[in-house]
């Protein structure tokens, strides 16, 4: 089988575990806690443009938190997760940093809500500590740059931010969603190939950053960065993270994105 053979009948399975699969069980075994850990650092790989994709971090931590736990046997499965981790991201045509740090602690003393397993990546030569998600999110300016919206330039500060046509919508279930980013209902070779309920926005706290997701089959979604169209998949679960001078192409519309890198700003 081809390593493209392969990759494909990976993803395949790996969707229908996500989609089947119940989460991990105080008593998993080490191999399969390996395999969610693996599918999990596949989850924060980025685009990086002509079908191939990048792993931003340098330094991964992996949390095992189970009672009774055999470490000798958790120590010799994940023993070669550097290894694993590379042979993963080869497949899906990731390109992975030059030098990966990687540790595993296991600790046999959680509460009922502890994850059995938690990851932290992290970059610049170091790993967010335990327990360090940001409390304080930068804030996200989008600018209207093209198209024709209810505002010409929006702040956030954390959340979740639908991006679409028109205001709040009702899908067949009677659910409500209310775009905090809307354009309006108007024909100009522009604004109508926004779909009503188009993208969204979230803030990412283990990341301390936002992540655009595409939600329409229909219209496109691309992110220009450095002058590279950047395609954001439609109902990728990864998402794309944004960076401040990122441009979001929704439709034909455009945004312009700044992100505070402190988390000081203007207030909406």
């Amino acid at each position: 089988m081809t390593r493209p053979l392969r990759a494909m009948v990976r993803i395949a399975h790996a969707r229908a575990r996500d989609f089947f699969d119940a989460p991990l069980t105080a008593d998993a075994p080490p191999i399969e806690l390996l395999q969610a850990a693996l599918d999990e650092l596949e989850r924060k790989t980025q685009p990086s443009g002509r079908g191939t994709r990048t792993f931003p971090y340098t330094r991964v931590a992996v949390h095992i938190a189970q009672p009774r736990s055999d470490r000798t046997a958790i120590d010799a499965v994940f023993s070669r997760l550097g290894t694993r981790l590379r042979e993963r991201l080869a497949e899906i045509r990731c390109d992975a940093p030059a030098s990966l740090a990687v540790t595993v602690s296991v600790t046999d003393t959680a509460s009922p809500d502890t994850p059995v397993l938690r990851i932290e990546c992290g970059d610049d030569g170091s790993a967010p500590p335990q327990g360090s998600a940001r409390s304080d999110p930068p804030e996200l300016r989008l600018v209207v740059v093209k198209g024709q919206s209810v505002r010409g330039e929006y702040a956030f500060r954390g959340g979740v931010i639908p991006i679409g046509r028109g205001g709040a919508l009702a899908d067949a279930l009677g659910r409500v969603r209310r775009n905090e980013v809307a354009f309006l209902d108007v024909r100009d070779g522009v604004t109508e190939t926004v779909a009503r309920a188009h993208a969204r926005v979230e803030f990412d706290p283990a990341l301390g950053g936002y992540v655009l997701f595409n939600e329409s089959s229909s219209n496109p979604t691309f992110i220009v960065r450095d002058g590279r169209s950047l395609r954001v998949t439609p109902r990728d679960p990864r998402g794309v993270r944004l960076r401040s001078g990122d441009e979001l192409q929704i439709g034909r519309a455009v945004l312009e994105v700044s992100v505070s890198e402190t988390g000081e700003g203007r207030t909406a």
